[in-house]
């Protein structure tokens, strides 16, 4: 039975220059086929999708669409905003304490403002992480 009548479906797949010098390096090493590789590649993946999960998340980019790219800008834009305002609210605090300001009213106000936006950003912050942890499988950090 020739290849055509065992496999007949086909599968198209454009390479890079190096990526396919490496998969024929790979089958060159292996006595098998380019063909023979890919077959052996997807069947593994089907055995064992969990570890095909893990080679693939390991070893390539993670791919964000221009709504998943254009939502975290927005969502970074708002903690630089947030996280502005509270430091302009504790510059007032800071400013009218060192001026001797003894309505504590209006410092009391800002610091509670200031806090409230700090907290909504450091809330948002975690909400990304934890996204950003699902999407990659790997922890999320901001440095």
């Amino acid at each position: 039975m020739s290849d055509v009548e065992r496999y007949p479906e086909r599968l198209f797949v454009r390479l890079a220059p190096e990526d396919k010098t490496g998969a024929q390096e790979v089958a060159d090493r292996l006595g098998i086929s380019l063909s023979d590789l890919v077959r052996s590649l997807v069947r593994l993946a089907a055995a064992e999708p969990d570890d095909a999960a893990g080679a693939v998340a390991a070893s390539r980019p993670i791919l964000l669409n221009t709504g998943c790219a254009l939502r975290m800008a927005r969502e970074l834009r708002k903690w630089g905003v947030h996280y502005n305002q509270g430091i302009h609210a504790l510059n007032t605090v800071a400013l009218r304490i060192r001026h001797g300001d003894r309505d504590f009213t209006d410092m009391l106000e800002a610091v509670e403002r200031a806090a409230a936006l700090l907290e909504e950003t450091e809330a948002a912050a975690r909400g990304m992480r934890s996204d950003m942890a699902a999407l990659t499988g790997r922890p999320a950090l901001f440095l």
